[in-house]
């Protein structure tokens, strides 16, 4: 084998590894985000290995949870009123959702 040969030969390997880890990537992104989906924060965790910002939106969205069905529904009349006071939990599921990939 010649040291052309050679050198077309990494190259070749070096583009197939790099093809490699750009769809392991673009898979471990799109994995996070169905993730997170399911469970608020882990999507943060599974991605980039942030734990802080996962147990963050996870602690978030559990405790919010948590006031809106001990205190706040009880406690509240109208289902419209239900409803627009359980949005907060929604737009932090939305919004760590779409924190993922970036």
């Amino acid at each position: 084998m010649s040291n052309e040969e050679f050198r077309e030969l990494k190259r070749e390997i070096l583009k197939e590894m790099d093809d490699l880890r750009r769809e392991y990537t673009a898979f471990k992104g799109r994995i996070s985000v169905i993730a997170n989906m399911f469970i608020p924060g882990i999507g943060f965790i599974l991605h980039d290995g942030s734990y802080l910002k996962g147990i963050d939106v996870f602690a978030l969205f559990i405790l919010y949870n948590l006031l809106y069905f001990h205190r706040v529904l009880p406690n509240v009349g109208g289902i419209a009123i239900k409803i627009i006071y359980y949005i907060p939990a929604i737009v932090i599921w939305i919004v760590s959702t779409a924190m993922v990939r970036k």
